[in-house]
């Protein structure tokens, strides 16, 4: 009898926690990764036998479940205490930096993306230049100083089946000052040194004192950060900055000043300080002499597009992922003489609307 009431008693609990976890208001949106949190699935006969329901219940179980943040950060330090260095698919080094895991590729995607590069230059070719800028990520170029724990892809190869593309040299850039601070330690971006170094190979770019150099914070904890939860120090984002542009989004006619977002700097995403973070369209009026500019790229390209300002009177800057309309009709249209595509090789090789730079 004792057995059954405690039996009852146990299922009454489970009972009120699922209840009162269904019936609790939930984040929409976490600060800390960046990105809205699963809603509660609708609970339909179609969903049910589909699988969906299921499927949905799962995600919003694992996003809304209490204090899941600390959750994660109790996860990382027992992956770390337990000697394993990946957690979170993030790599945590010895000197506390945290890179992102690039450790497999599909193949068919990034040729397939390779060649969507090789019509484009064909497509463009009226254009006074067509540059490609693949970027190696802080896992390949950083690899001998942090001893990764476990097997990266093969950067350099890729980058190799891209070298009728490529118009810059960038792993051997950044590979030749890895000991400065070109990547984030807490992001998987770039710093603005990073971009810098790779900017300078340009045959016009000017040196670092022609760009007025200020901190913007010293408080950011970025992507990587958000995945693995833990730090052992925050990051500091630096502007370069040159003259006066002008910024205008999406075609909205609303027109800013100056190329950093500062409102970001008291949000969890400081890195949108740059260019507000990821847009559809941006316009950046320079105020300089020169042609215009048309910037493909993802978001390693909002901290590289500061060191272009002094070359372009205009540079169009179009993010793929949620651009509308065709391409090449906006460049006809915006009469842009030059262009440039900029990834990071692991968003690149992942990359599922490239082929947008071809219609």
């Amino acid at each position: 009898m004792k057995g059954k009431v405690n039996t009852a008693v146990f299922t009454l609990a489970l009972a009120a926690l699922f209840f009162g976890f269904w019936l609790s208001p939930k984040r929409v949106y976490s600060d800390n990764e960046n990105r809205y949190l699963a809603g509660r699935p609708a609970l339909t006969l179609q969903s049910l036998f589909a699988g969906d329901f299921t499927r949905g219940f799962e995600d919003w179980v694992t996003d809304g479940f209490p204090l899941r943040d600390r959750w994660i950060a109790l996860k990382s330090r027992l992956d770390l205490l337990a000697g394993r260095r990946d957690t979170g698919g993030v790599y945590v080094t010895k000197e506390g930096r945290m890179m992102e895991v690039f450790d497999e590729v599909d193949e068919a995607r990034y040729e397939k993306n390779l060649d969507y590069l090789r019509q484009a230059k064909a497509l463009y070719a009226e254009l006074d230049r067509f540059d490609v800028m693949l970027i190696p990520t802080a896992s390949h170029v950083l690899r001998e100083q942090v001893g990764l724990p476990t097997p990266d892809v093969d950067q350099a190869s890729l980058l190799e089946r891209a070298s009728d593309l490529l118009t810059y040299d960038a792993l051997s850039a950044l590979e030749a000052h890895r000991d400065e601070y070109i990547y984030y330690y807490t992001d998987h971006h770039w710093t603005s040194l990073g971009a810098w170094y790779v900017y300078a190979l340009r045959d016009d770019a000017l040196a670092q004192d022609a760009f007025v150099q200020e901190v913007l914070t010293e408080d950011f904890l970025g992507t990587t950060f958000s995945r693995a939860g833990i730090y052992e120090k925050k990051d500091a984002i630096t502007a370069f900055a040159y003259g006066s542009p002008t910024v205008e989004h999406n075609r909205s006619g609303a027109v800013t000043e100056g190329l950093y977002d500062r409102s970001y700097l008291s949000k969890k995403d400081k890195y949108s300080v740059f260019l507000g973070g990821n847009q559809a369209l941006t316009v950046i009026r320079t105020g300089q002499e020169g042609g215009k500019l048309l910037l493909v790229k993802d978001s390693y390209a909002n901290t590289y597009v500061q060191f272009l300002i002094p070359h372009y009177a205009e540079i169009h800057v179009v993010d793929l992922r949620s651009f509308a309309g065709s391409l090449r009709a906006y460049a006809r249209e915006a009469g842009i003489t030059e262009m440039t595509v900029l990834y990071n090789l692991k968003g690149f090789s992942e990359e599922t609307s490239l082929f947008r730079i071809v219609g």
